[in-house]
């Protein structure tokens, strides 16, 4: 949690941001009642989340868009510099990610993708190198790759995590049904589509 700013604001705060750069090309300043519109937050909670900044950037026609953005990406320490990340994993899920056209504009950039099958590492049609298993850890400190997607059989999920964090590998998105915690070696997100809906079931 960045200091007095919960994880729940904080993750609001992370989409807010993309959110702000979708709009900035037609927009100078954006309400909140836009904001809520399109994000489904009550004004209340988007007014509250950016009190939180501590900065001035708001006026009478709304909230100034890059004053804003730049306020978000200050406090919350979100980089403007190139993150270099890998998928590990090219089954279904691993496959489907590489041509996520969402990475293109987030600041993330797809270096490598790793699977223990040759086969998918050979026809798979990819924009970036796909590499066997094999050479996880010379590709990854080679490209000083510093951030991971998981997306591995759960059997393979736990090990092969200690394997990218042994090789400097600051961040993981896990993908996978284990539940992974490095301690603070590494950051682990754990991703569950089951958990998701878990949520969205309880909110009915």
């Amino acid at each position: 949690m960045i200091q007095g700013i919960s994880k729940p604001a904080s993750l609001r705060l992370i989409k807010l941001v993309d959110l702000l750069e979708q709009l900035e090309s037609e927009n100078a300043t954006v309400t909140s009642s836009v904001i809520e519109h399109k994000t489904g937050w009550s004004r209340d909670t988007i007014r509250r989340d950016i009190s939180l900044l501590g900065v001035q950037c708001g006026s009478s026609s709304g909230y100034n868009i890059k004053v804003l953005k730049d306020a978000i990406k200050s406090r919350l320490f979100i980089e403007n510099t190139e993150k270099k990340c890998c998928i590990v994993g090219l089954g279904t899920l691993g496959a489907a990610l590489i041509n996520f056209e969402g990475f293109s504009s987030s600041g993330f950039v797809i270096k490598a993708g790793f699977d223990s099958s040759m086969n998918r590492t050979e026809v798979l049609q990819s924009t970036f190198p796909l590499y066997p298993m094999s050479m996880l850890e010379k590709i990854i400190q080679r490209e000083q790759i510093d951030y991971a997607i998981l997306a591995v059989p759960e059997n393979d999920a736990i090990k092969t995590a200690k394997r990218l964090s042994d090789c400097g590998v600051k961040g993981i998105v896990n993908f996978t049904n284990a539940l992974i915690n490095l301690k603070d070696k590494v950051r682990v997100e754990n991703i569950s589509v089951i958990d998701a809906l878990q949520k969205v079931s309880a909110k009915i």
